[in-house]
């Protein structure tokens, strides 16, 4: 699934992960970068996303309702 060991995904890498795109556009991350909604790390022009972040996007739901 993810390279343990890369810290940083560039934005295009976060919209392949497994093998199919996140329900979200390029647009859509980059507006929501620039709104704060989505942490982000910039270098030069380039635009990266902490692993972290996209680990916890792709976690399932917890259900807190009693089962």
């Amino acid at each position: 699934m993810f390279d343990n060991a890369k810290r940083l995904y560039e934005i295009k890498e976060v919209l392949s992960i497994n093998g199919g795109p996140l329900p979200i556009s390029k647009a859509g991350i980059y507006l929501l970068v620039s709104r704060g909604e989505i942490p982000s790390v910039r270098l030069g022009k380039r635009v990266f996303i902490p692993s972290y972040f996209v680990e916890q996007l792709l976690k399932p739901p917890v259900n807190t309702k009693g089962a």
